[in-house]
């Protein structure tokens, strides 16, 4: 039985097992992000009546991809037994995907008010972390590493990190148009690639500043290399600053939600698509001095 430091709930077990090396150094020394996915309408969905189970257009080969950049886990308000059976049939059949990272209904209602309260008990916990904490405070050590795709990030408690992905929904119409369920309905595969392109850009963010210093690390043979410098233990560049900055940048809660419904994939091109203006110098009176730096200024020809 696993408790939080602060209170009787229990754990799950296997989650805390099967997630025991995810701490922040694991996470600058191999490279790797967390990322938390909702299951119901974020991976899949069920059809009207709930008579068949669909799977995201391209959502496997999105998954597929991004383990070799993240360590994945699955956390949903579903049930246990549910939760099993699609993994099972479905969703992972072969358990190498979230290797039994998975946190379900029962998880989350042991105690916890939100989905980020429960995985971030889940995580393995710094050992300052004595006495009694709220399990609301509690912050794992590789915290500012992980990254949530959920449709509903009210459900995280709208975490900074929390990328909202537009609701996977069938319709009764479109089911029964395509009784093969939805594989080929127009947008979403395409979305699901930028939704991908959107994780493998922020990875690359992350830890470009960690690859530039193995990359450019010059040294005489049989030289040792500091284990910080080696593995980027200085570099301040997190998911939680990278998603912070580029939030900033969008300045619109609004505009942020909307490019991720849209095309999450150019988020990181935002300041680089905006249109440039060019400065120029302003006369006492506020208007710009169009010519500061011109030879016709000067009365020159």
């Amino acid at each position: 039985m696993y408790l939080t430091p602060s209170t009787n709930v229990q754990l799950n077990p296997n989650f805390v097992k099967t997630a025991s090396h995810l701490t922040g150094e694991w996470c600058r020394i191999n490279q790797k992000l967390i990322l938390a996915c909702d299951m119901d309408e974020t991976l899949l969905t069920e059809t009207e009546g709930k008579r068949q189970l669909v799977l995201r257009p391209r959502i496997l080969y999105m998954l597929r991809k991004l383990q070799q950049f993240y360590e994945l886990c699955l956390v949903t308000y579903s049930t246990r037994d549910r939760t099993e059976d699609i993994l099972r049939l479905k969703l992972d059949p072969d358990g190498r995907l979230f290797n039994g990272r998975v946190l379900c209904r029962e998880d989350i209602l042991a105690g916890f008010t939100n989905k980020r309260e429960a995985l971030f008990a889940h995580l393995p916990q710094s050992g300052s972390s004595k006495g009694l904490v709220k399990a609301k405070r509690l912050k794992p050590p590789a915290w500012s590493y992980v990254v949530i795709l959920d449709d509903f990030p009210s459900a995280w408690s709208n975490f900074t990190t929390c990328i909202p992905i537009r609701p996977f929904v069938v319709s009764s119409l479109v089911n029964a148009a395509r009784k093969s369920g939805v594989k080929n309905t127009p947008g979403e595969r395409g979305y699901i690639m930028c939704v991908c392109k959107f994780f493998v850009k922020l990875h690359s963010i992350v830890f470009q500043g960690v690859r530039t210093l193995e990359d450019n690390g010059m040294r005489v043979k049989g030289e040792k290399v500091i284990e910080s410098q080696k593995t980027g233990h200085n570099n301040s560049v997190t998911a939680f600053s990278t998603l912070v900055n580029l939030k900033r940048q969008i300045n619109s809660a609004q505009k942020f939600l909307s490019m991720c419904y849209i095309d999450p994939g150019q988020l990181f091109s935002f300041e680089t698509n905006r249109p440039s203006v060019e400065k120029h110098p302003r006369s006492a009176f506020g208007q710009p001095d169009f010519n500061a730096n011109s030879n016709l200024g000067r009365g020159e020809a």
